[in-house]
C-alpha cells in the first residue's frame, strides 16, 4: 500500500511528465537482483525511494537499506537516492547520513505528501533535501565531537549491549586501558562522574 501510494503521487509532479517506469523491490535482495537487471538491460535508473528497514540480503551483505543505497550509487553514480526510516536515534541518523550521503532523508513521521513531492522535486533539481528532524538529529551530534567519533558511537553501543570492558577491547583489536581512557572522555564530554551511568545519560540524548 505504501509504494501504491508513492507512485500515485508521482501523477501530480508536472515537471517529470507522465512516462514514468517503476520498478519495485520488496527486500534487499529483490533490490540487488534488480538493480544488476536494470544494468544488464542497459536501463537508466533516475530516482530511487529507498526504507532503512528492509529484509537482508546475507549473502552479499547487504543489511538495510542504506547498504542498497550504497550499492545503486556504485551502479549508477548519477542516480538521485532518498532515504526514509521509521528510525529516530541521532546515531543512526548521523551515521547514514555521514557514510551514505543520499540526495533526500527524512524520517517516516515527517514525510506527508505534500512533503513527499517536495523532497523529489529538490533532489531531482540537484538539491540536497534534510528533513528538519533529521537536522535538529544532526546537530545534536556535531554538539557533542565526542560522537562524531566512530569508534566512541561503537564502544557505546557495545556497553549497550552488555558488552565488558575486555569483551569491546578484543572485538576492536585494541588494549583494555584504551577502552578505558576513551570511556572517560566519553564521560567527561557528557559531563559525568566516574561513577554516574553513562549509558543512562547517552539513552536520554538519542545516542543509543
Amino acid at each position: 500500500m505504501t509504494i501504491e501510494g508513492y507512485k500515485m503521487m508521482f501523477s501530480f509532479l508536472n515537471e517529470i511528465g507522465d512516462n514514468i517506469n517503476f520498478v519495485e523491490a520488496n527486500s534487499c535482495e529483490e533490490a540487488y537482483l534488480k538493480i544488476n537487471n536494470t544494468k544488464e538491460l542497459n536501463i537508466n535508473v533516475d530516482l530511487a525511494i529507498i526504507d532503512y528497514l528492509m529484509p537482508v540480503y546475507r549473502e552479499k551483505d547487504i543489511l538495510n537499506g542504506a547498504d542498497v543505497c550504497k550499492y545503486l550509487q556504485n551502479i549508477y553514480p548519477n542516480c538521485k537516492t532518498v532515504i526514509l526510516t521509521s528510525i529516530i536515534e541521532n546515531v543512526f541518523l548521523f551515521d547514514i547520513v555521514q557514510n551514505v550521503s543520499p540526495d533526500g532523508i527524512a524520517t517516516k513521521s515527517d514525510v506527508s505528501g505534500n512533503v513527499f513531492l517536495n523532497i523529489i522535486k529538490i533532489v531531482l533539481s540537484g538539491g540536497k533535501f534534510r528533513s528538519p528532524f533529521v537536522i535538529k538529529q544532526l546537530n545534536e551530534i556535531w554538539e557533542n565531537e565526542v560522537f562524531i567519533k566512530e569508534k566512541n558511537r561503537i564502544i557505546i553501543q557495545y556497553l549497550s549491549k552488555g558488552y565488558k570492558i575486555s569483551e569491546i577491547a578484543d572485538e576492536l583489536s585494541v588494549s583494555e586501558i584504551t577502552i578505558k581512557k576513551r570511556i572517560s572522555k566519553i564521560k567527561q564530554s557528557l559531563n559525568l562522574k566516574e561513577d554516574e551511568n553513562i549509558l543512562k545519560e547517552a539513552k536520554s540524548r538519542g545516542y543509543i
